[in-house]
C-alpha cells in the first residue's frame, strides 16, 4: 500500500482540508469530524487501495483501514498540513449530545489505549509470575516491573489530563498540572491522615484521586473554556504567563471544592450501578453484553463504555464487564479461521487467514469488515458464539483486574493478583467457547464454498464456442468509437458497442450476476454465466445527475435472466438537462479474448444479438 497515495485519495474522497474539523485513529480507523458529512462519496472510498469499509456513526465518519492506519495517519497530517500530535479545535462541531459525547471518549481516551493496555498485560504477567512463584513481591526485579506498570494507573489523572487537555483545545500541560495536583503527595497524605484543609475557610471535601478517571476529564474541559476568555482579553506582552496562572489559580479550587467532590460521587453511581446489573444475573448480563459487542463496535458505540470499564477497575480495583465482553474476539477469530480452512476462493482465504491472526492479537476489524460481515452469517453465528461464552464468563465470576484490549496478550489481565482462582478458570472456559463454537457453527453451517470468483471471471477461450452479449436496449447501434467521451472510445476500458436509446429501459443482455450497480444507478457491472464481464453506461456524464431520472430495479449480487428488467431512466429529460444518451455496452475483460465483433446493422430492439465473442 501506497500510504500517501491512500492518505490523500482519503483527504480528497471526505471534501477536502476545508471539509475536516478533526481527525484521530484508533487501532484500525480514520476517524473524522466533518463540516458535512453529507460530501463524501462512501462507495467511491470503499474502492481506495487499502480501504476495507466505511462507517457512519457517533457523529463520527470513521474509514477502515486495518493495521496500516498508523502510517495512513501520520501521510494524512503531512497532506493536511498539520503537525504532528496536534489536532484542530471543534468548537462547531455539531450533533446530538450522544454522538458528541462519544467523540469526547474516543479524543480523550484513544492515546492513552495502548499504553494502557501494555501496563495492563505487564501487571497481569508480573501476577501470573508471583501466582507460579517464579517471582516474590519482595524481589528488587518484581518492585521495578512493578512501578512501572501501576505509574500509569497510580498518575493516570496527570497522563488523562494531558489527552483531554489536547482534545478541548487547551494547554495540556496546563490540566496535567491540574492532574498532578490531584495526586500530589500532601493532598493524597492529607486524605490518608484525615486531615483538616480548607479553602479560604471553605472545608474541602478530601479523596483519594490516584486512579481517578472523572474529575479531571471535567477538570480540562473548564480549564480550556477559562483558558480562551482570559487568552481573549490578556494583554499580548504578558500572555505568555497570565493566561496559564490566570487559569490555574482559577480552576483548580474549583476542581477540589467542587468538580473533584461531585465526579467522584458519579464515579462511584456508575461502578455500583454496573456491579447491581451485573449482580442480577452474571449469566444473562454477559449472554446480552457479549452477543451484541461486536455490533455495537461495528458503529464505533463501544467508547461510551470506556469511562465505565475503566472507572470499575480504578474504584473496585476490578471489572467484570470485560470479563465477559473479552471472548467476542475469539469468536469473530474462530468463525474467519473455520472460513480461512474451508474457503476454496483464492481471494477470500488469505483475507481471512491473515484475519485470523490479526483476531488472535486483539484486532477484529479486518475478520469483521473483510470476513465474517460480508458473508454475513458468519457474523450472526460468532455473536451467537459470543453471547454463549459472554454467559460462561459471567456464571463463572470472570473478572478483569485492569484495562485489557483483545487478543491472547490481553489474558493475563484476568489472573488476580493474589492467585489463579475460579473466575481465571472460568475466563479461559468463556474464550475456549467462543472460538471453538464459533469455529463450529460456521465451518458447518455458516459458510458455503460458491464456485470463486477468479474462475467465474476468466474465460475459457479454449472453447471454440462464441459467447453471445443481446442487446440491453431498443435504438440506433452505433461503433464505440463514435462516442463523445474518450474513456470509452479510446478502447482504454475494453471493446464493444454503443446505442442511442429510443426509450428508457435497459435490459439483462445474458444470464448471469449483478456484480456492481453505481449508488447514481446510471452504470451497472454484470457478469455472464459464461465469464463475460459487461459494463452497461447510461449517458456520458450522467453520474453527475446524482441518480435523478433513473430508477433501479437490481442490487449487487442478483441474480439476472436474460430480459430481466435492470433500469428504467427517462431520456428526454436526460437530454433536456444537457446529457448525452448514448449509452456505451463494453466488455471489460476483453484482454482474455481473441474477438469481439459487433452485429452489422443500425437498428437494434432489445434482446437482438448485440456481440459476438471469441
Amino acid at each position: 500500500m501506497d500510504h500517501k497515495k491512500t492518505a490523500k485519495e482519503v483527504l480528497n474522497s471526505v471534501g477536502g482540508n476545508d471539509n475536516v474539523n478533526s481527525v484521530i485513529h484508533c487501532v484500525t480507523r480514520l476517524r473524522f469530524n466533518l463540516k458535512d458529512n453529507k460530501l463524501p462519496d462512501k462507495e467511491q472510498i470503499k474502492r481506495i487501495d487499502g480501504v476495507i469499509t466505511v462507517v457512519e456513526s457517533g457523529g463520527q465518519f470513521q474509514v477502515v483501514i486495518g493495521n496500516e492506519v498508523p502510517k495512513v495517519y501520520e501521510a494524512l497530517l503531512d497532506t493536511m498540513g498539520v503537525k504532528h500530535g496536534e489536532q484542530r479545535a471543534e468548537e462547531d462541531q455539531k450533533g446530538s449530545i450522544f454522538s458528541r459525547f462519544v467523540d469526547v471518549i474516543s479524543g480523550v481516551f484513544m492515546p492513552v489505549v495502548g499504553v494502557l493496555a501494555a501496563v495492563g498485560i505487564l501487571k497481569g504477567l508480573l501476577a501470573l509470575c508471583t501466582s507460579l512463584g517464579w517471582m516474590t513481591d519482595q524481589m528488587g526485579t518484581y518492585k521495578i516491573l512493578y512501578a512501572t506498570a501501576d505509574a500509569m494507573f497510580y498518575f493516570f489523572p496527570i497522563i488523562l489530563g494531558f489527552s483531554a487537555g489536547k482534545k478541548f483545545g487547551g494547554n495540556p500541560y496546563l490540566s496535567a498540572v491540574l492532574g498532578a495536583a490531584l495526586v500530589y503527595p500532601t493532598m493524597t497524605s492529607a486524605f490518608t491522615d484525615k486531615t483538616a484543609l480548607s479553602f479560604l475557610t471553605i472545608p474541602v471535601v478530601l479523596i483519594n484521586y490516584t486512579s481517578s478517571v472523572i474529575p479531571i476529564i471535567i477538570g480540562a474541559f473548564l480549564a480550556a473554556k477559562v483558558e480562551k476568555i482570559i487568552s481573549k482579553y490578556a494583554p499580548a506582552s504578558i500572555k505568555m504567563f497570565i493566561v496559564p496562572f490566570l487559569t490555574l489559580v482559577i480552576i483548580s479550587p474549583i476542581v477540589f471544592l467542587v468538580v473533584g467532590p461531585i465526579a467522584t460521587i458519579v464515579s462511584d453511581g456508575l461502578a455500583n450501578g454496573s456491579m447491581w446489573i451485573y449482580q442480577l444475573s452474571p449469566a444473562v448480563a454477559g449472554l446480552v453484553l457479549a452477543g451484541f459487542w461486536q455490533g455495537i463496535i461495528i458503529f464505533g458505540l463501544h467508547w461510551a463504555f470506556i469511562p465505565i470499564l475503566l472507572n470499575n477497575v480504578v474504584t473496585n480495583g476490578f471489572d467484570p464487564i470485560n470479563g465477559m465482553l473479552f471472548c467476542t474476539t475469539f469468536a469473530q477469530t474462530g468463525a474467519a479461521f473455520a472460513i480461512a480452512l474451508k474457503s476454496r476462493d483464492p481471494k477470500l482465504k488469505p483475507i481471512a487467514t491473515s484475519a485470523t491472526i490479526a483476531g488472535v492479537m486483539g484486532v477484529t476489524e479486518p475478520a469483521i469488515y473483510g470476513v465474517t460481515l460480508p458473508t454475513k452469517k458468519p457474523f450472526i453465528l460468532a455473536s451467537i458464539a459470543a453471547g454463549i461464552g459472554g454467559a460462561a464468563a459471567g456464571s463463572l465470576g470472570s473478572t478483569a483486574y485492569g484495562f485489557a484490549s483483545g487478543g491472547v496478550f490481553g489474558i493475563p489481565l484476568f489472573i488476580n493478583p493474589k492467585g489463579i482462582d475460579a473466575g481465571f478458570i472460568g475466563f479461559i472456559i468463556s474464550l475456549v467457547v467462543a472460538f471453538v463454537l464459533a469455529f463450529i457453527l460456521t465451518y458447518l453451517f455458516g459458510y458455503k464454498n460458491a464456485k470463486p470468483a477468479s474462475e467465474i471471471k476468466v474465460a475459457d477461450v479454449s472453447k471454440e464456442e462464441d459467447k453471445v452479449v443481446f442487446s440491453p436496449l431498443n435504438g440506433e447501434l452505433i461503433p464505440l468509437t463514435a462516442v463523445n467521451d474518450e474513456a470509452f472510445s479510446s478502447g482504454a476500458m475494453g471493446q464493444g458497442a454503443a446505442i442511442i436509446p429510443r426509450d428508457g429501459v435497459a435490459y439483462a443482455p445474458f444470464n448471469g450476476t449483478v456484480v456492481t450497480v453505481f449508488k447514481t444507478k446510471h452504470a451497472i457491472g454484470l457478469i455472464s454465466e459464461d465469464g463475460v464481464e459487461l459494463l452497461i453506461h447510461i449517458g456520458i456524464n450522467t453520474v453527475s445527475l446524482k441518480g435523478k431520472h433513473f430508477t433501479s430495479f437490481i442490487s449487487e449480487g442478483d441474480t439476472i435472466q436474460k430480459g430481466d428488467k435492470l433500469v428504467e431512466f427517462d431520456p428526454e429529460a436526460i437530454a433536456d438537462e444537457g446529457y448525452d444518451i448514448t449509452t456505451s455496452i463494453i466488455v471489460t475483460n476483453t484482454a482474455v479474448y481473441t474477438d469481439i465483433i459487433m452485429e452489422a446493422t443500425t437498428d437494434i430492439h432489445a434482446g437482438d444479438q448485440l456481440l459476438k465473442i471469441r
